[in-house]
């Protein structure tokens, strides 16, 4: 009873698992065979029902065969009753309604004729001849697309009517699809051979967009194919290709000359007859089971090749040449027919992968690359191969391999990676312009405030210190923007880290609860960076630390020196390394945000007093990495967070600094004296500097772009008032700008004083302006003071 009882059990479970299992309906034709047919019990049967009973074993999924005609099959499929049909092959036509899983089937063209007619063995030996096909078959549709390879098609309605019409000779041949039984019951009993040059792949077609559909089978039949069950299923129902045979009448001319030498060899090699015979069941069989492994790997549609290496040779498979989208002529049989189509930045990689292989058997030949197509594209390869054969020495002879193309995955992956880019690059848009209006809508009003007080004779000053205050705001949020996209205008410089962390600390807990404990190694390494940086990224760090403990609490701000192996912190090379870490004792970051918590302006905090913009971690994130290092997070809800901040170190001692120069007492703002040329290609700009320098005492003229800056200047020194300084901007959109301008002002007066001027701090020109020709320079935005010093 209990072992009934357990049955019972087992039997419910599996019904219920097979009713809750996802369905897909697949149409199959009902007259194919050995692809699909109805046996005589009225059931579906042949190749495509048993790959799809396996598939469904092993996915999950129950992949129902509905067997139809092929015009009914198709009907369904349009209207939606089908999620997919099975057997189809490709064409650009089917392209634009349907999408196509991976090969699973391979099959050759099969003629009949009758044998007083010529041999029929490739499209080459149709032209001028009739040809009978059957309506609606696979084996038709081949031949009106490729325009019956220059013979005349005749469409019949069954098999045996175009049999019968071939023997009556109202056709040269019949042309189906190869099946290792007769075809029809060939009463008439026509010659069969295989055309070499006419090869069928079969694929699963799903409606076009429907990627789940598509997916589920291309999962289920990868792992069919990969666990052997592919093999015994084709084998079962379809076989490899047969050999063309050898009929006795080919072989009347050779009777006597074969008798003499039959004769002769028996009687000399005799004794040797049991080792011939042993030794040609050995081959024979070897013979057959390399075909059945060429033809199961090109039933799954993955290209072959075959390099025998020793005589410097590969054998490509007409797969691999229709891959890339050549004809079989269009590739020989040397390496370099691979070697040269390889990309050229993949082809070390793909190179070294094969040197290891060669020299140890135990590591895998398997890489991705990239191959050039006849049309000059390039298509992702899944490369995988053995060698089969070496020598005495261990030196690889033979090699056999697959390509699979992989450049619809890839294409997938690059498209999801897009994606991700343009929302973040939307994210970080729209927190920009909320930023910059806020500081717009400060400048605008208090700028109506102040006319409007002007009106009233009330003092401006106050709002116009209110603007300069939204202008400077403005200024840093545009420098953390540069920082964040390029590190920032990097001024690098050793240093002793030890007091610029405890410097940076007080002005980021200034007014909090929260206080910091500092633990500094005595002996810590110093490094090469930007003070200003590295001062923004621990104040940042110490911020986030305050804000994640409204109630107060303790932030432990702690160095130590390190050394790393390689990739022991995010691929990090091996070497010596600085670690600051800044640890609170808050409530953690959720796992959910985690991965998000260095995007451009991704906060947990709502914005307002003592909140962040969303930059601050970025920024962190950015100079970290301009720097040669890193920065990572451990956290725990409920325990707290800590960053861990790497940075290259540099062991020598460090240098004592100087002592200080006596500061010597501030001059009076200089009042100007002398002719200034100002170019810049914005009028407003121009019309600001022209004004600014008139109240600072000096003569202006203005120049919208390069050319005519020096045309300007040439001018006033062939009439003996030269100027005295040229302030050019860098960037002027579509004339010269000022590196340019400056090449041709120092061929007309080699003592030329200019100025550079750009908004691009960073700029390799503004950084070094000295080694480019250049006496100072100005930066935007920058003050009237600023403005006052660079021309003192």
């Amino acid at each position: 009873m209990p072992r009934f009882f357990l049955r019972l059990l087992l039997v419910c479970w599996t019904a219920t698992v097979l009713a809750a299992a996802p369905q897909l309906r697949i149409g199959v034709e009902n007259n194919a065979a050995p692809l699909s047919f109805v046996d005589a019990q009225g059931r579906t049967s042949g190749f495509s029902a048993e790959l799809l009973q396996e598939m469904s074993r092993v996915s999950g999924i129950e992949f129902v065969a509905v067997p139809n005609s092929w015009k009914l099959s198709s009907d369904h499929f349009q209207d939606g009753s089908l999620a997919a049909l099975a057997n189809m092959t490709t064409s650009d036509e089917r392209r634009t309604t349907m999408a196509f899983s991976i090969g699973h089937a391979y099959m050759h063209g099969v003629i009949f004729y009758r044998a007083d007619r010529p041999a029929l063995t490739k499209t080459a030996d149709f032209k001028g001849k009739t040809i009978a096909t059957l309506s609606g078959s696979i084996g038709s549709t081949n031949a009106l697309r490729h325009g019956g390879w220059g013979a005349k098609i005749l469409v019949f309605r069954s098999w045996q009517e175009a049999l019968d019409a071939t023997d009556r000779g109202e056709c040269d041949g019949a042309l189906f699809i190869s099946r290792p039984s007769a075809v029809g019951t060939n009463e008439h009993n026509l010659r069969r051979a295989f055309v070499d040059d006419i090869i069928h792949q079969f694929h699963f077609a799903v409606h076009k967009g429907d990627a789940a559909t598509l997916e589920q089978i291309n999962a289920a039949l990868a792992t069919v194919l990969h666990n052997g069950s592919f093999d015994r299923i084709y084998s079962k129902w379809i076989g490899p290709i047969e050999p063309h045979p050898i009929r006795l009448a080919d072989l009347r001319p050779y009777y006597l000359p074969g008798s003499l030498v039959l004769a002769f060899v028996i009687i000399f090699i005799w004794w040797q007859r049991h080792m011939m015979r042993r030794l040609a069941r050995q081959s024979e069989a070897l013979r057959q089971s390399e075909e059945r492994w060429k033809f199961a790997l090109e039933g799954t549609g993955a290209a072959v090749w075959d390099w025998d290496i020793s005589a410097r040779r590969i054998t490509y498979s007409p797969v691999w040449k229709e891959m890339l989208g050549y004809a079989e002529e269009d590739v020989g049989n040397e390496p370099g027919e691979w070697e040269n189509r390889i990309h050229p930045e993949d082809r070390a990689r793909v190179q070294a992968a094969l040197q290891a292989h060669w020299d140890r058997p135990s590591a895998p030949y398997t890489v991705e690359h990239r191959l050039r197509c006849k049309d000059g594209g390039w298509k992702w390869i899944l490369s995988r191969g053995l060698v089969v054969r070496r020598d005495a020495a261990g030196r690889p002879l033979r090699m056999i391999g697959t390509h699979m193309d992989l450049t619809a995955r890839r294409q997938a992956e690059e498209d999801r990676l897009v994606l991700g880019k343009l929302e973040s690059t939307g994210i970080l848009a729209g927190g920009i312009a909320h930023d910059f209006n806020n500081l717009l809508t400060t400048i605008l009003l208090n700028l109506d405030l102040a006319q409007s007080g002007l009106a009233r004779h009330d003092d401006p000053a106050p709002r116009l210190r209110d603007i300069q205050k939204a202008a400077l705001a403005a200024r840093d949020l545009t420098q953390q923007l540069i920082t964040f996209a390029k590190g920032g205008a990097s001024v690098r410089r050793r240093v002793n880290l030890a007091p610029l962390l405890r410097e940076s600390v007080p002005l980021a807990l200034s007014g909090s609860s929260a206080r910091c404990e500092i633990q500094l190694a005595a002996d810590l390494w110093t490094a090469e960076v930007d003070e200003a940086q590295i001062a923004q990224v621990i104040r940042n760090l110490v911020l986030n630390a305050h804000e994640a403990m409204p109630s107060g609490g303790v932030v432990t701000l702690r160095a130590e020196n390190v050394t790393l192996a390689a990739g022991a912190v995010n691929a990090l090379p091996a070497g010596d390394y600085v670690l600051i870490s800044v640890t609170d004792q808050g409530t953690g970051i959720p796992t959910d945000v985690l991965p998000a918590i260095f995007d451009p302006y991704f906060s947990t905090k709502q914005r307002g007093a003592q909140k962040g913009m969303g930059l601050g971690l970025t920024i962190c994130h950015s100079v970290a990495q301009k720097h040669g290092g890193t920065i990572t997070v451990e956290t725990a809800e409920g325990v707290g967070t800590a960053f861990h901040v790497y940075l290259p170190a540099v062991r020598r001692p460090l240098a004592a600094a100087p002592m200080p120069a006596a500061v010597a007492p501030a001059s009076p703002a200089p009042t100007g004296a002398g002719r200034i040329l100002v170019m810049d290609d914005e009028q407003w700009m121009r019309e600001s500097l022209a004004t600014a320098l008139g109240q600072l005492g000096y003569t202006v003229e203005v120049a919208s772009n390069g050319q005519t800056a020096v045309d300007l200047y040439a001018a006033a020194m062939e009439e003996g008032r030269p100027f005295t300084t040229v302030i050019l901007d860098l960037t002027v959109r579509g004339a010269m700008g000022g590196q340019e301008a400056l090449r041709v002002l120092r061929e007309i007066d080699p003592a030329v004083n200019a100025v550079v001027m750009s908004g691009y701090a960073d700029n390799e020109v503004v950084r070094e302006y000295a080694r480019h020709g250049f006496k100072a320079a100005l930066t935007k935005p920058f003050s009237l003071d600023g403005l006052r010093q660079v021309l003192a």
